[in-house]
């Protein structure tokens, strides 16, 4: 078992703080400027979250938006080396996600960089998103698995995550079974378009599924992290850490350590 899901397994509650990339070499929006400038940010959102006492980190390429269904070469090359830094000197679990949804170089990644998990985002089905129709992963993503050896980086799947319309799809209900039973997912994350709905999309989820482990993707602030962690297993962050209130923003120490203080006031009392 990796380290994430240890921790989620000894009722840590843990938060994911996210650690979101510029444009990589490869990519839709990339300008130049080589791979240091990506580096020097990365290590500085990463050691902000790490000295502010979050638990855990998940690497992302937010700013290759818009993406395309399979990542490049140069995306894959350059993201195993920013998380492969950001793994040497973070002493808790590394995780990522790229945001092309392409398992096979996802594992590819975390089984050279010694990443802890991945999150896939359309892991079963298939959604409408953004950028096009999105099928589901779960056949890549295990297969990857396997032929990296990385049988024990863990498979985070986003089930009817908010940023897409589901299609072809059975309901929620169906769409975790396969996710879990039949698609082999070690832990589930759970986004919905308002916060009320994700409350509703866990207490389904929790009937169905028990103790899967569930995180929720989004929206969780200091303010109701108390809640998600009656329902939840953690949280993954960014926005509310943010000067901007949102995903491009920078990282403000005080909300981090604001977040990270009720966090444990919180995990101290269950």
């Amino acid at each position: 078992m990796g380290e994430l899901l240890s921790l989620i397994k000894a009722g840590g509650k843990p938060v994911i703080g996210m650690v979101q990339l510029d444009a990589l070499a490869g990519s839709s929006r990339y300008n130049g400027g080589g791979i240091d400038g990506i580096l020097r940010g990365a290590h500085e959102e990463a050691r902000l979250l790490a000295e502010n006492g979050v638990d855990a980190l998940m690497v992302q390429n937010l700013g290759d938006l818009p993406v395309a269904s399979i990542a490049t070469s140069a995306q894959v090359a350059w993201m195993t080396r920013v998380t492969a830094e950001i793994r040497s000197f973070f002493g808790g679990p590394v995780g990522l996600n790229l945001l092309e949804n392409d398992a096979e170089a996802m594992f590819a990644v975390a089984s050279a960089a010694g990443a802890d998990f991945v999150r896939i985002k359309v892991y079963v089905g298939a959604m409408l998103t953004p950028f096009g129709i999105e099928s589901g992963q779960a056949f890549a993503a295990i297969r990857a698995r396997n032929a990296c050896d990385a049988t024990k980086v863990a498979i985070l799947a986003d089930v009817h995550d908010r940023t897409g319309i589901p299609l072809a799809s059975g309901g929620f209900g169906e769409d975790l079974d396969h996710a879990v039973r039949l698609g082999g997912a070690d832990g589930l994350v759970l986004t919905g378009k308002s916060y009320s709905q994700t409350l509703e999309l866990i207490g389904i989820a929790r009937k169905q599924l028990g103790d899967v482990p569930i995180l929720v993707g989004g929206g969780v602030t200091a303010t109701n992290f108390a809640e998600v962690a009656r329902v939840a297993d953690g949280a993954i962050v960014s926005s509310s850490l943010k000067d901007s209130a949102g995903p491009f923003g920078k990282f403000v120490p005080a909300k981090i350590r604001s977040f990270m203080e009720e966090a444990g006031r919180v995990r101290s009392s269950v």
